[in-house]
């Protein structure tokens, strides 16, 4: 059986993966430094618009959250696993394009 190779966040939404480690560097410097690394395992599918980006597979325990603002606009919500050692998933509240890009 072959594995999947999944892309990186940072390789299918570089502008976003950039502006989460950046805001995410004063609320908890060791997770921003994770953010160009996580890989993308595609949007959740619980409807089709939602704004969720999962950086584990789907299911995956993301019981802790950050909420990150610019400017007092929030931008996104980080869950992220029991231990907090990485990003589950990415709900991006600001509205920008979600299209994933055609290879």
């Amino acid at each position: 059986m072959m594995a999947v190779s999944f892309p990186r966040l940072a390789e299918v939404f570089p502008g976003l993966a950039v502006e989460v480690a950046e805001l995410l560097v004063d609320e908890d410097p060791r997770l921003a430094r994770t953010i160009q690394d996580l890989r993308f395992y595609g949007r959740c599918t619980c409807t089709p618009t939602c704004p969720v980006l999962l950086t584990a597979p789907a299911g995956s325990p993301g019981p802790g959250v950050i909420e990150l603002e610019r400017d007092g606009d929030p931008i996104a919500l980080l869950n992220f696993d029991p231990a907090g050692r990485s990003v589950t998933g990415i709900e991006v509240l600001d509205g920008r394009d979600l299209s994933i890009p055609s290879a």
